[in-house]
């Protein structure tokens, strides 16, 4: 089973000593909430962003949004042969069920991610398709590895720098067994390097092309490759 971890997700609600300038103020206004009820989002409030701290990692929901719809209802998904966690830059996990049908629309989105952030899952009442927990990264890891009982699992980081891999080289890497565990962290921030806390926790270091590619592109390139390795896009349509 492949699991994907999308890493320091630039996923958070407006921090509180920016939520009183006035173009804060002012999309609160038009979006008729609190300042601090609104997602960070460097679009809408990029001058402010300037004041914080690590400003050029945070504010792109968009890098979240685009990578899960890149993931979700792939025929591997389908399958319930992948998982999909976000680990946010506060440290929290948030689980995302396999059969959740998130919005094609980015305002849709932010509205849900708003909702989550402030109520911890979503829907707020019944059955949870996102839910956050404050388990570890590292907790997730090891529940990920020994979740099918297994010590063989394979931990993968797509990072720059890491080993040059081809397409056909990530394919002999990766266990045409299922029921071996993949776990890959793909970075779902804008600028800067993995902290050495998260690089750590991943045995292997790829890099999966010359340059720089979106987090999204990443993960399509990870989800396909690994359906073709355990034999998910042959499979499905096979009439026998």
């Amino acid at each position: 089973m492949l699991h994907i971890v999308l890493l320091d997700c630039a996923l958070e609600l407006m921090p509180r000593e920016i939520s009183s300038l006035k173009q804060i103020q002012k999309h609160a206004t038009r979006r008729g909430k609190k300042p601090t009820e609104l997602l960070l989002d460097q679009t809408h409030h990029g001058q402010s962003m300037t004041k914080l701290s690590r400003s050029e990692r945070r504010g792109r929901p968009d890098i979240t949004f685009l990578s899960l719809l890149s993931i979700l209802e792939t025929p591997l998904c389908k399958e319930g042969l992948l998982s999909v966690h976000l680990h946010l830059q506060d440290g929290r996990i948030v689980e995302v069920r396999q059969d959740v049908r998130l919005p094609r629309n980015y305002d849709r989105f932010a509205g849900l991610m708003e909702q989550l952030l402030l109520k911890g899952r979503v829907p707020p009442q019944g059955e949870a398709l996102l839910k956050i927990n404050e388990s570890s990264l590292e907790d997730l890891i090891l529940k990920l590895k020994l979740k099918a009982g297994s010590y063989n699992a394979k931990t993968l980081l797509a990072v720059e720098g890491g080993l040059q891999t081809t397409v056909e080289s990530l394919g002999n890497l990766l266990p045409q067994d299922s029921s071996i565990p993949v776990i890959v962290g793909v970075g779902a921030f804008p600028h800067g390097p993995f902290p050495d806390e998260i690089v750590s926790l991943f045995e292997t270091h790829l890099e999966l092309d010359r340059e720089v590619m979106m987090a999204w592109h990443v993960c399509a390139e990870l989800v396909w490759t690994y359906s073709m390795t355990i034999g998910v896009i042959k499979t499905r349509y096979s009439f026998t």
